[in-house]
């Protein structure tokens, strides 16, 4: 079979596991190839030994800044909006379909490459998305999502806590339409199916939940069985199936710099806000733990490319670093959230304080508060006294590092990638 790997470029989670399932699918003599629009981290599938083919349009990396604000909650208000415009997909998604139909690919696995939702349609051949289970419908079905507001200022934010927030987000999930507008409007010009729902537009043919069962808390049994609780919202049933936990793992040891200045007896923080991590929370996070009494390593991928030549004794900053080695040097972690940086935190043993920038992301962080080896904070609550008091918590008391280290022995033994890639070639034999 003739697998198409096609991340957004931009974003370097969705890379790295779409580069570790690629991986297993070629030593389980699949025909593998990444389709990019784009992005900075094209790099890393070439040095996996990938063939990379760029499709036109590319996406400018002044589109992909706007982009990647919108993600987190820092774009346009309008419900209406999207990631995509209709004028851009009516270019995207004719090039890509036309693209599959040129290798003759069998199937396309996907992270957030969303005009592959329609392009696979027109080349005829299914669709694979790989997905955190806090982003998936029976996850908000069985009322397990926390909320957290995105788009809105500090002084509206706080009424929220008066208010049932969660019990609102598990209802309006699975019923809103966020997003879709631009695609079905093109859907219904190509003679598509149209969307019902956010959470039915983004199920694929198969949707791999890239998760620990026990931690995310929906048996495999459970999982693979579902049936929404409103079919209504979808065009067609979802088929959910475990892949399991899937993090970077960059090539390369431990930056010299790093272990020295990770050789200390103060408390180590490391913090990463990853690529869709928000600038001006991650310079807030750096004003704050700057007046505090830890040793700091700060990584900023490419959101604060300016800070780097502002290291000192007590702060470090680094562009990138293997996480999963550096990460379980520190004592505590500071994340936005991504599911990457939460299985990383895991896979460490590392007590973290997740700040998320969207719902999927408070997901994430979810998984590990409801375990008692984290704490969540709103972006609209980060202030010196709230992250100072989060940070001192886990590092006095023991029970959140013990409970990260016991989600460790839980997530560890599962090889997501390999899972991932086995139900892929089933899916498709």
């Amino acid at each position: 079979m003739k697998i198409i790997c096609f991340p957004h470029f931009f974003y370097l989670s969705e890379v790295s596991r779409l580069i570790e399932i690629g991986n297993v699918l070629r030593k389980l003599n699949q025909d593998v190839v990444f389709f990019s629009h784009g992005g900075p981290y094209e790099s890393l599938a070439r040095e996996a030994g990938f063939e990379v083919i760029s499709i036109v349009p590319t996406m400018s990396p002044e589109r992909a800044k706007e982009y990647l604000k919108y993600n987190r909650g820092e774009g346009s208000k309008s419900l209406s909006s999207s990631f995509f415009t209709y004028e851009e997909l009516k270019a995207y998604v004719p090039a890509e379909a036309d693209a599959l139909r040129q290798v003759n690919a069998d199937a396309v696995l996907i992270g957030w490459n969303l005009p592959s939702y329609l392009s696979v349609q027109l080349a005829e051949i299914p669709i694979i998305v790989q997905q955190p289970g806090p982003w998936t419908a029976p996850f908000f079905d069985r009322k397990m999502a926390e909320f957290a507001p995105a788009a809105v200022s500090g002084h509206i934010a706080s009424l929220f806590h008066y208010l049932p927030m969660d019990q609102f987000v598990n209802w309006l999930m699975p019923r809103v339409r966020l997003w879709i507008k631009p695609f079905n409007q093109l859907a219904m010009e190509l003679g598509l199916p149209q969307y019902k729902s956010t959470l039915d537009f983004m199920a694929g043919d198969l949707t791999l939940v890239m998760d620990t069962p026990s931690i995310l808390g929906i048996s495999p049994v459970e999982l693979e069985s579902y049936r929404p609780t409103h079919p209504e919202f979808f065009h067609k049933p979802p088929q959910y199936k475990y892949g399991g936990p899937c993090y970077a793992r960059l090539p390369g040891e431990v930056p010299k710099p790093v272990r020295e200045h990770f050789n200390t007896p103060q408390t180590k923080l490391y913090c990463a806000m990853g690529v869709s991590g928000s600038p001006k929370v991650l310079r807030s996070i750096i004003d704050i733990v700057e007046g505090l009494d830890l040793r700091i390593l700060i990584v900023t991928t490419t959101i604060l490319d300016d800070a780097l030549s502002g290291s000192t004794d007590q702060v470090l900053f680094q562009s990138h670093v293997p996480a999963h080695l550096v990460n379980p040097m520190a004592d505590i972690a500071i994340t936005h959230g991504g599911a990457g940086t939460v299985q990383t935190a895991i896979h460490s043993g590392t007590p973290l304080v997740g700040i998320p920038m969207h719902q999927e992301q408070a997901g994430n962080i979810s998984l590990v508060k409801r375990k008692g080896a984290g704490i969540m904070l709103w972006k609209q609550e980060l202030t010196p006294k709230n992250l100072a008091l989060a940070l001192e918590t886990l590092v006095h008391d023991s029970q959140f590092r013990e409970n990260m280290q016991r989600l460790k022995l839980e997530q560890d033994p599962i090889d997501g990638a390999a899972r991932a890639a086995q139900e892929i070639v089933n899916f498709l034999s």
